[in-house]
């Protein structure tokens, strides 16, 4: 079914949810995982210079993030959920980008040859319209199936 699979996570509240659908699907398929976590550092900024205006950005309950350490600790715990799991399998790569997480999170599939990307989608309709939606751009470009976990 599906041999290498990139997930990608966020850190947010719904990243759980997101990671438990790559789970099952991986244990059921024996896929090889690569687990991604790509610091957008235009988002923040984006947020901040919005912040308290009419029409802002809502803001996420997610973790800060800014610093390498705690990104890789994202990932591995992500990880270790795959491990548990019985995926022997499984690695992980932090990286970060401007406003491009989606171009990252995709160049990371074609260098894994990646054949299923699973991502979770928020839903929140302003930050996709003035920010694009990450989950949006993926399903829309990823030369492979896309699981969008809601």
């Amino acid at each position: 079914m599906f041999e290498r699979m990139l997930v990608g996570i966020d850190g947010s509240p719904h990243s759980p949810k997101v990671l438990a659908a790559a789970r099952d699907l991986a244990v059921k398929s024996g896929s090889a995982v690569l687990v991604a976590h790509i610091r957008d550092i235009a988002l923040p900024l984006a947020m901040a210079a919005t912040a308290g205006r009419p029409g802002a950005l809502p803001r996420r309950e997610m973790p800060p993030l800014e610093d390498e350490e705690a990104a890789r600790q994202l990932v591995e715990d992500a990880l270790a959920v795959f491990r548990e799991a019985g995926v022997q399998d499984a690695k992980g790569q932090v990286g970060s980008g401007w406003g491009a997480t989606a171009k990252e999170l995709l160049n990371l599939a074609d260098e894994f040859g990646a054949n299923v990307i699973v991502v979770g989608s928020h839903g929140s309709q302003v930050a996709q319209i003035l920010l694009g939606s990450v989950a949006y751009r993926i399903v829309h470009q990823a030369a492979c199936p896309v699981l969008v976990v809601r």
